[in-house]
């Protein structure tokens, strides 16, 4: 396991390098031969089960680093396969991966969980699906990406009207933060209080 750790926080922080190595392959076979190869050292499991496997299993078996690199190979995945299929074919795996992020509560491995999801957001917010949404919004919350958070929460009210309840929630736990932590996180107290008005709408 100590190998293992030390293995996946390497990968992590060389992650540039090895997305420059994946993608320089020519051939699709070898691209995820590499990934499942890294997938299998890493988290102790073929690239298909983690792609496949319920995030909460996940949770259970890989420690907080590997459903990062978990995470983090599973959207490479998408990016070589993008070469070939469509994004309506991908959205499973890059749904997947934001559910896997979602678990992460570590400080360590927020910034980057974080980043990721933003950028899911920004290419597929009206494609996630609901459970992909409410990871999201945890994730940004806990990492202060207030704004995308926000986004996340709106798009899954627009899918289940229901939630409304919980978009409340959000609401009362940011108005309690202090005006520079909303500013810094996106979503200054104006801005709130325009969403909470949204809401109630």
């Amino acid at each position: 396991m100590i190998f293992q750790r030390d293995y996946v926080l390497r990968m992590i922080e060389m992650m540039g390098e090895f997305v420059r190595k994946v993608c320089s392959l020519a051939r699709d076979a070898d691209a995820l031969a590499e990934l499942n190869e890294a997938s299998r050292r890493g988290c102790g499991m073929p690239l298909d089960m983690l792609g496949a496997a319920e995030p909460d299993t996940l949770a259970a078996l890989l420690e907080e680093p590997q459903r990062l690199f978990g995470a983090e190979l599973l959207l490479l995945r998408a990016r070589v396969e993008s070469r070939t299929h469509t994004d309506d074919a991908l959205l499973p795996l890059r749904s997947q991966a934001v559910r896997l992020l979602g678990t992460l509560t570590e400080t360590d491995f927020m910034t980057r969980a974080c980043e990721l999801t933003c950028q899911i957001l920004h290419d597929a917010l009206d494609a996630l699906d609901a459970d992909s949404l409410l990871a999201a919004a945890g994730l940004c919350e806990r990492a202060g990406r207030f704004d995308r958070a926000e986004d996340a929460w709106f798009a899954l009210l627009e899918r289940d009207g229901a939630r409304a309840g919980e978009v409340a929630r959000f609401y009362d736990r940011l108005e309690a933060l202090p005006d520079a932590a909303l500013a810094q996180g996106g979503l200054p107290r104006a801005e709130l209080a325009e969403g909470r008005a949204s809401l109630a709408r």
